[in-house]
């Protein structure tokens, strides 16, 4: 299968001029993480993530008065912060091909483009794992215990927001299970955080808002009703949990004891194994 069997062509996109701010509320509204950022020819120029706008809003700016800084910030654009060097596909892209550039580089989602660098839609990795969840057989698909993350970065309810968010940046994760012992409690992911967080038009000091992330914990704001997995499912079954939750991690619970975690890259390094055996079987 190519790109183009399973690529998005309806595609939310912003201008390099438009501001940050809009930009940030469009991601909100449609609850996606990605924007493509096109000229008025509909020509590729970058794309802008929600990580893009978090660093834009917890820019450390010492010598900035605090008027100045929610200044800056309210006329920030789009092409001040954007990532301009960006990684792309063709519509004729194998899929696996594709999968590849997710795993290697791990981004979200591919801008898919034709000459002249004109976007022509974008796909994702919960598009690559609705093809695994559909394609294979059951005796093709592996079992979760094969591609689960046992090592697992974990919180617990009494830790602050401050705390967690800077676990989530020191180890490059989205998604922390939290726990009491071994006991899965609930889960926060780096979404919470932000929607916790004071708005960057609030009217306290940066010194006020770093005092209520630290003394904030995470049980006023993380998930308690947590869907979990049981071992000995598959990951294609594990892959179909996450993309109708829409969701990135989902922990992997056994009598009450949580044994690991599974993610959307882990399903997606198991459609890539799954799609590889199949075409050696083929050869």
């Amino acid at each position: 299968m190519q790109v183009k069997d399973c690529m998005h062509t309806h595609v939310t996109t912003v201008t390099p001029e438009t501001l940050v701010s809009t930009a940030d509320q469009m991601m909100h509204d449609r609850r996606i993480r990605h924007l493509p950022v096109v000229t008025e020819q509909h020509t590729l120029v970058g794309v802008l993530t929600d990580r893009d706008v978090r660093w834009a809003e917890a820019s450390d700016a010492p010598s900035m008065a605090e008027h100045e800084l929610t200044y800056l910030l309210d006329r920030l654009r789009v092409q001040d912060i954007m990532t301009r060097d960006v990684v792309t596909v063709r519509s004729a892209t194998p899929l696996v091909e594709a999968g590849q550039i997710f795993l290697q580089k791990k981004f979200g989602c591919l801008p898919v483009v034709r000459d002249n660098n004109r976007l022509e839609g974008i796909i994702t990795v919960a598009d690559l794992l609705r093809v695994y969840i559909q394609q294979y057989t059951a005796k093709e698909l592996m079992g979760i215990e094969s591609m689960m993350q046992t090592q697992v970065i974990t919180a617990t309810p009494a830790m602050s927001l401050a705390e967690v968010q800077r676990l989530m940046h020191d180890n490059h994760i989205r998604h922390v299970p939290v726990v009491s012992g071994k006991r899965l409690v609930g889960m926060l992911t780096d979404r919470d955080i932000r929607e916790a967080s004071p708005s960057p038009a609030t009217t306290l000091t940066r010194g006020e808002v770093a005092y209520q992330m630290e003394t904030t914990p995470i049980k006023t704001c993380m998930t308690r009703d947590v869907v979990w997995l049981c071992p000995g499912i598959t990951m294609a079954n594990a892959a179909r949990e996450l993309v109708q939750r829409t969701i990135g991690c989902l922990p992997v619970v056994d009598h009450g004891t949580l044994v690991g975690v599974v993610t959307d890259m882990d399903c997606l390094r198991a459609f890539l194994h799954t799609a590889q055996s199949a075409e050696s079987r083929e050869t």
